[in-house]
């Protein structure tokens, strides 16, 4: 039998207290290690045995990898259920708006008990098998967990999700339209199928995306999205977004960051000659954050420059 400082026997990332003391560990040894921070008690049982979140994670992927962990114990404990809608999307690490959500959503089928129970939000819904991957546990599709956050959330919240999806290889325009064909009742379809004709890859941020949906539900005219700008001394860099049709004849660069965040002063002062240089090139130049998303200030501001 292991003693105590004995390495751990093979386990899996996250393991139950069946599996540890199924390789011969005892209750006493799996306590020894939550208490000397060797694992992480992540649910009632379930533990995980390696750190799997980097010191140099940023705080949002931290709370990301700290929910996915949550997600895995949930569904352990939980047999029959599947995670889905935001903690699914942190699972394929698609991008959700706002804070990592605290508690953990997973999926039970039609006829069981919903609502929340112990940091666990059941949600009721039909899924296909098509529509769910065995992974360490079962979870939602990309494509899937993509059409329950659009029908369920904001136009922001489809884009920061479905942008990101496409970035990064997991949702396609097709596989999109293949989802939305393949279902006809669902709450919140029609949201869904605004949502899809907009989704875009070229948006790199969330907050981009979520910008993007302001200008939409704003009337806004509409950018292009991350356009190469040049001048005389040659390339001064790719912006966010330009709109250079106008009637008015005005170029306006629009920057969703709000105030510039730059790790050394180095960089502050290219990025403040690169703004120069844009304004130099004839360029008006618009920044904002996602606290501007949560006014009709920004869509006045814009308007002024875009239409009057």
């Amino acid at each position: 039998m292991p003693r105590l400082a004995d390495p751990d026997p093979s386990l899996p990332p996250l393991a139950l207290l069946a599996q540890a003391t199924a390789a011969g560990l005892t209750p006493d040894q799996v306590r020894h290690r939550v208490r000397s921070r060797r694992w992480e008690r992540v649910g009632r049982g379930a533990y995980l045995t390696v750190d799997e979140a980097p010191e140099d994670l940023d705080d949002y992927a931290r709370a990301r990898v700290a929910h996915v962990q949550r997600a895995l114990a949930a569904a352990h404990r939980n047999p029959g259920t599947v995670v889905g809608y935001a903690s699914a999307a942190l699972l394929h690490v698609m991008p959700v708006l706002g804070r990592v959500p605290t508690d953990v959503t997973l999926v039970v089928p039609p006829g069981h008990w919903t609502g929340r129970r112990s940091g666990i939000i059941f949600r009721r819904l039909r899924l296909s098998d098509d529509h769910v991957e065995r992974r360490r546990v079962p979870v939602t599709t990309p494509v899937r967990t993509w059409l329950d956050i659009a029908c369920r959330g904001s136009l922001a919240d489809a884009l920061a999700a479905g942008d990101g999806g496409i970035r990064s290889g997991l949702l396609t325009s097709e596989s999109v339209a293949g989802v939305l064909g393949s279902i006809d009742v669902l709450p919140g379809l029609q949201r869904a199928r605004r949502a899809a004709p907009l989704l875009n890859g070229l948006r790199e941020t969330a907050l981009e995306s979520a910008s993007y949906a302001y200008m939409v539900e704003h009337r806004l005219p509409l950018p292009r999205l991350q356009v190469t700008i040049t001048d005389e001394r040659g390339f001064v860099g790719r912006v966010d977004v330009l709109w250079d049709d106008l009637p008015s004849g005005r170029r306006v660069v629009g920057e969703s960051d709000g105030v510039v965040k730059y790790g050394t002063s180095g960089e502050a002062y290219r990025e403040k000659v690169r703004e120069d240089r844009l304004r130099a090139a004839g360029y008006q130049v618009v920044r904002w954050g996602f606290a501007d998303l949560r006014t009709p200030d920004l869509a006045r501001r814009l308007r002024e420059v875009l239409v009057s």
